[in-house]
């Protein structure tokens, strides 16, 4: 049952197939077949055979069988835990570099005063 929710929340391209274009989404559905017993190569297959992938899946999910080290029980792939922490870095490194420019702007702001 847990497939048939995950598939609802796919859109659909124009033929029917379930649009699979990043990584993260490959994933998870990789990994709900997993815990619906399917074999890493039977979910490979459900995949080819019904979804519309990108070309970035293609070559970092399949053609590099990246795929074959996804788990059911990881919660996120290991190479995409470290992409969202960069980003989460950059977010808060940006955030940190906007208050203290405010502050120094208030200190010379003070100072002429």
């Amino acid at each position: 049952m847990e497939l048939q929710k995950f598939l609802q929340t796919l859109e659909k391209n124009s033929v029917g197939m379930y649009k699979v274009y990043d990584r993260f989404t490959f994933d998870n559905l990789f990994r709900v077949l997993l815990n619906e017993d399917f074999e890493p190569e039977d979910a490979l297959n459900f995949i080819l055979c019904n979804c519309s992938l990108s070309a970035i899946i293609f070559e970092e999910r399949i053609y590099n069988k990246y795929y074959l080290s996804i788990s059911a029980d990881d919660t996120i792939s290991p190479d995409l835990a470290a992409l969202r922490n960069q980003y989460l870095f950059e977010i808060v490194q940006n955030e940190v570099l906007a208050v203290v420019e405010e502050i120094r702007r208030e200190i010379e702001r003070l100072e002429k005063e």
